[in-house]
Order: structure tokens, then sequence, then C-alpha cells
């Protein structure tokens, strides 16, 4: 029968077969489309609760960067920072301009029927195409410049990061070299050998054999002809490998660390200082102790001579030596810093040896306030005055001084403003705080305030003092109407957003882009009113925004979408 003449009526069940198969297909794509989708959207979770991870170990390293232990962390690990932070922007990029690539981007409007909530979410089921991406990476059987710069970026990161590795690496083996006694130094080194994973994940070779024995070039085996949503999960998994590798590091730098604390080598000795507490009040009695490095209970000196500030003290009314170590008994009238100086005398081998004391007592006055900060709130907004009280217990205010990375610090009567860059959002304003005491500079533990964008400004249609952003809304009201934002009413700052352009979308239309603020001027959009139907939605999306201040112009402010039906 295969070779026999069709009837039209074999002919018709022929064609309504194929119909009914390519509906299928049609089916099956579109779940397989929503559940990469889903599964892009698990790894780009998963990606961020990595990222909170090791922003805290970099806030751990900063935090203790006077620690002889965390030194070389709070140096280094800054680096490995801006470069995974500007390749995951990179990556992110590309990301969001194949969203929004097309006339109306892959965002669609969505209401809850329930409660008539309209939010705005991202369509996986209909980026079954590879044009976008094609025409973005190749141009004809060439890379174009934006593929060119991608493969480049992704073959040289892990040279990049090994770069870091290895000038730590170099530093530490400087800090700590070897020695007769100690061929591995005295303190355990830090070592990243264990970093295969890095090649691994960014494997790159240009030439790729592909599942038909041939050979391809490495972009177009990875990205051409995929659907949009196959590519898109695959650059959220480069970002979630950059953070994987950034956070190994960091684990790993961090547990070197615990175990340099803990495997100190205890033969040799040291002088400490152990108190009660780290500073005393004027007036109040100081009960620290001068011990041996070595914290031996049954270390007992036979003698000590002791100075402070240059002035020597007396065994039995300033101190007393007991068993571990000397103790001290005295009280200061004066804050500032106190220089003890002087040595132990104690018995080795028959022989009287010494170890020489120099340690500093701190002695503030008592305050008579108190200074609250959020730990979780040390956020400054990018381009906006933020204000700041800044305080050294001791130290009257107009005895400090102020200055920061990524901004400028300014005075404002007692108190002081951080005013952030506009184009470093998302890394950290670290402030140095130093006053003047007894002649002395005190220069403060730097903090770091992350830097954070404006928060979203509230869209809406605005005539007269009328405003709408949900709900229903008479058509003539949107033709006359400008595109608004405000932001909301919890955000401390009074400013003026200015919309400069933004999209707008009537019923199932296509999306046309305006740049202004206003409606009223597209011929294209009246057409659309006029011929909308009611309950038509008129979907506003994509509204671009600045904000100036009194010190420059915030651009590229961010402003939700909104969604209004036609009455």
């Amino acid at each position: 029968m295969a070779g026999g003449k069709l009837d039209s009526r074999q002919k018709m069940i022929n064609m309504m077969y194929l119909v009914f198969i390519a509906m299928l297909a049609l089916n099956i794509s579109k779940e397989v489309l929503a559940t990469l989708g889903i599964i892009n959207d698990d790894i780009n979770n998963a990606t961020l609760n990595m990222i909170s991870d090791s922003d805290e170990k970099y806030t751990l390293f900063s935090n203790n960067s006077n620690d002889n232990y965390f030194k070389l962390a709070a140096e280094y690990a800054p680096k490995l920072k801006v470069t995974a932070d500007a390749y995951y922007s990179y990556i992110d990029s590309l990301k969001t301009y194949l969203i929004e690539t097309g006339d109306n981007g892959y965002k669609i409007a969505r209401e809850d029927k329930a409660s008539g909530v309209i939010d705005s979410i991202i369509d996986y089921q209909v980026m079954d195409k590879s044009q976008y991406l094609d025409e973005m990476f190749f141009s004809g059987d060439k890379y174009t410049e934006v593929g060119d710069e991608f493969v480049q970026r992704y073959a040289s990161y892990p040279s990049q990061i090994q770069r870091i590795l290895d000038e730590f690496t170099a530093a530490d083996m400087e800090k700590d070299p070897p020695t007769d006694e100690e061929p591995g130094g005295e303190y355990a080194d830090f070592d990243f050998s264990f970093l295969s994973d890095l090649y691994e994940r960014f494997s790159y070779t240009e030439m790729v054999l592909n599942r038909e024995g041939k050979k391809q070039r490495f972009l177009n085996y990875e990205f051409e002809g995929f659907p949009l949503i196959a590519s898109l999960s695959k650059l959220t998994k480069i970002q979630s490998n950059i953070r994987f590798i950034e956070n190994k590091i960091l684990e790993n730098i961090l547990s070197t660390i615990s175990i340099q604390q803990v495997g100190l080598n205890l033969n040799k000795y040291q002088t400490l200082l152990e108190s009660s507490k780290s500073s005393f009040y004027t007036n109040e009695l100081v009960d620290a102790a001068v011990v041996m490095g070595k914290k031996d209970s049954n270390f007992k000196p036979n003698r000590a001579e002791l100075a402070l500030n240059g002035t020597p003290i007396n065994e039995g009314r300033d101190y007393i030596i007991a068993a571990g170590g000397v103790q001290l008994n005295k009280r200061f009238i004066s804050p500032g810093t106190y220089k003890l100086t002087g040595k132990l005398f104690f018995e080795r081998n028959n022989e009287e040896q010494s170890v020489d004391v120099a340690q500093d007592i701190s002695v503030i006055n008592k305050p008579n306030d108190a200074v609250i900060s959020a730990d979780q709130m040390k956020v400054v907004y990018r381009g906006l005055p933020n204000d700041l009280s800044i305080s050294i217990p001791g130290i009257p205010n107009n005895k400090l001084t102020a200055r920061a990375t990524n901004g400028q610090i300014r005075r404002n009567g007692a108190k002081f403003e951080a005013i952030p860059d506009g184009n470093k959002v998302g890394e950290s304003m670290r402030i140095y705080v130093t006053g003047q005491i007894n002649g002395e500079t005190i220069n403060a533990p730097p903090q770091d305030f992350r830097i954070k964008p404006l928060p979203a400004a509230l869209g809406s249609v605005e005539i007269g003092s009328k405003k709408f952003d949900s709900g229903s809304i008479e058509r003539e009201f949107v033709s006359a109407g400008k595109i608004a934002a405000k932001f909301p009413e919890d955000f401390d700052y009074n400013l003026n957003v200015t919309v400069k352009s933004f999209n707008i979308k009537v019923g199932s239309r296509a999306g046309v882009p305006i740049n202004s603020n206003q409606l009223k001027g597209s011929r294209v959009i009246s057409s659309y009113l006029k011929t909308a139907k009611k309950d038509d939605l008129v979907y506003i999306y994509n509204i671009d925004a600045q904000v100036r201040t009194e010190n420059q112009v915030i651009d590229n402010v961010k402003v939700t979408d909104f969604a209004l039906t036609i009455k």
C-alpha cells in the first residue's frame, strides 16, 4: 500500500495525524521549557545562598584585619571577590539582555484571580527559539565581538583566580618562612592544590568533539541552535560555578586560619597581657596580668623590672609576682594609652634569663551615653548623603575625622554624612575613623557598609492629582496621563523620581517603547486604546528613571512594573 495511490480520505487522515503529532510535540515542548525554567530558578536561588555565605566570610576577614592570623586573608580575599563579582556581573548582563530581547521581552503580566494582585514573571514556556542568542554570539561561521569576549573571559577565568592564589601563597611563605627548627614554618601553610574543581568547572578547549565524532568550535558546541531557556540555564550554571569556587576557597582559608590559631608552637616564649576586659575607665582598678606566651600556670618569675610610660613601678604596691606571671594592681586617673615596658627574670638551666615586656593598657573615660547600631543594617544608599553617628568613647566629637573608600565622608555639625559613589552598587564602603587623645592618634578598626541601590520606586499613571497603580482606569485617562514613580512611604529620603522612558502593552497588541514620561504623544498607543475592549490589560513595564540629588544624577533607578484594567 505504501507504493499505491492515496485517495482523498486517506490523505486527509494522514494530514490529521501530522497535525495531531505536531500539537502533541508542542505541548511536551512547553512542559520541558517550563521545567528548565524551574531548574534555572533553583540553581539561581542556591547561588544566592552561596553568595550570602561568602559575604559573611569576607566580613569576618575584614573585621579581623588587625589580627595577625587574618591579615593575609583580609588583604587577598577582596581581590578574589573583585574578580568573581566582575565575571558574575558580566554573565548577569548577558542574561538580562536575552530576557529583555524582542518586542515585549519575555516578561508577562500575571493576575492572582483570588486577590486581584498583578505582578510580572518570566515566561519560560515561550523560550524555545535560539535566534537571539545565535545573533548575539555568531555572525555566519565566525564569532561576533560579544562571542569572542565571552570565550576570552571564560577561558581566562581559571588563570585569573590561580594568579591571586599564587600571590596569596607567596605572601604566606614570606610571612612564615621555613627554618632549620621548623622546616614547615611555625604556622599551617595555605594550600590551594585541592582546586582541581576550578579547571574542571571551567574546562575549555577551542575545538570540541561532538556526538557525531566531528570537531566543533567551543561556542557553537555549547550554545548554537539551543532553545533560549537551555542557554539561559547554562549561563546560570556558570554563575553557580563562579560562586562555588569562590566559597570553597574562602572555606579553605578559614579552616587554615583555625589550624594556625590552635597549632601554635608553645615552646616559644612571649609576653601577653591578660585582663578581665580590654579597656579600663579612669579611677578603675586595673587587674591586668603580664604572663608568658606559653600560659603555664606553674611559671613564676623570680623578679621583674617594670615601668609605665617610662616611670618605674614598684612590686607590692603597683604589682605582685604570682603563679603564672605578674599581677598589676593600679588605678589610673587620666584616660589614654599607657605603655608597660621592662623585663621578667626567671631561672632556666641554672642561669638567669629574661623576657622583654612591651604592652599597651588603654584607659578611657566612662561614657554617659550609648552608641547603638543594628549589625545587619550596615548599609548606605548609592549617591545619597547617608547620616552617620560616629564616636570613639573618651574622645570629643571635634577630635574625630573620617574617610572612606568608594565614596566620600563629610561633616554635618556633630554628625557625618557618607556619600557612596553611584557606580559602586554591590561593593562596600569602608569607613575609617581617627581620633586624637593625649597627643596620640587613635585609629579605630575600619567598618564596611554595603552600598545598596535605591529601593524600587512604585510606578503609576498620574493625571492631575489622581494616581492609578492598580485596579481599573478610564481609557481616556490613560492617553491623557503621564507615567510617574515614587519611592515607598517607609523610605527615609524625600527624592523626586523622573521617568525617562517605558514600554506599554495594550491587550494582546505588541509592546511599544515610549522615550518620555507622556502617553499622549504616541499615535500608535492612541489607536490601541480606541480599539481596546473593556477589561483589556494596560501593562506598563521596563520603566527607566533617574533621581537628581545635590551631588549627582543617579540613573537606572528601578521602577516596578504595573498593570491596569480598562473600564
